[in-house]
């Protein structure tokens, strides 16, 4: 059984990502209770397994790690290395794991875990486990200090879910008219 307690890759790019990087918080204290975000290209039900072609995020309430181990599955220790949320039928899901769990402080986000484990999407009163970032410093601050920030920097939000509205384009060119020369 795999406690999934340091569950991190990192993968160094060939070229620059034209996505700006959230910041990654190494503050081990996370408060239960507060919100987090959580965003991935994941299905949105545990009946299919459909990547979404859009970025989603859900928002999900941190627990405490005690109240976690008593909601989830005992085969699996819940340890320091930890982090829950959610349980409120808000989660990752299949193909979102390593998708980030993010807060935000003074208006700016910060990962604070990695999606790691869980029983299922999004059930009540059962939150989903992320390695948290903090537990694993060490390994990740590295690689921090290498890779620059990029110039022009795409926004990381996610891109909204229902279409917004265009012009539709003539297919028609508009006729013009020239003099003859003399």
């Amino acid at each position: 059984l795999h406690d999934h307690q340091f569950d991190f890759a990192i993968f160094e790019l060939e070229t620059a990502s034209k996505i700006a990087p959230v910041k990654v918080n190494f503050d081990p204290v996370v408060t239960p209770g507060s919100w987090a975000t959580v965003r991935g290209w994941g299905t949105s039900t545990g009946e299919e397994y459909t990547r979404s072609p859009v970025l989603l995020e859900a928002d999900v309430k941190v627990w405490d790690n005690v109240e976690c181990a008593k909601a989830i599955d005992a085969s699996v220790p819940i340890m320091d290395s930890h982090i829950c949320a959610g349980g409120a039928d808000k989660d990752w899901c299949t193909g979102d794991s390593g998708a980030p769990l993010i807060v935000n402080k003074a208006g700016e986000d910060y990962v604070v875990g990695l999606a790691s484990l869980g029983s299922s999407c999004a059930i009540k009163n059962v939150p989903g486990i992320y390695s948290r970032t903090s537990s694993a410093r060490d390994f990740i601050e590295p690689y921090l200090s290498i890779n620059p920030v990029p110039t022009n920097p795409v926004p990381t939000k996610p891109v909204p879910t229902t279409p917004v509205p265009t012009k539709p384009v003539p297919t028609n060119p508009v006729p013009t008219t020239t003099k003859p020369s003399c």
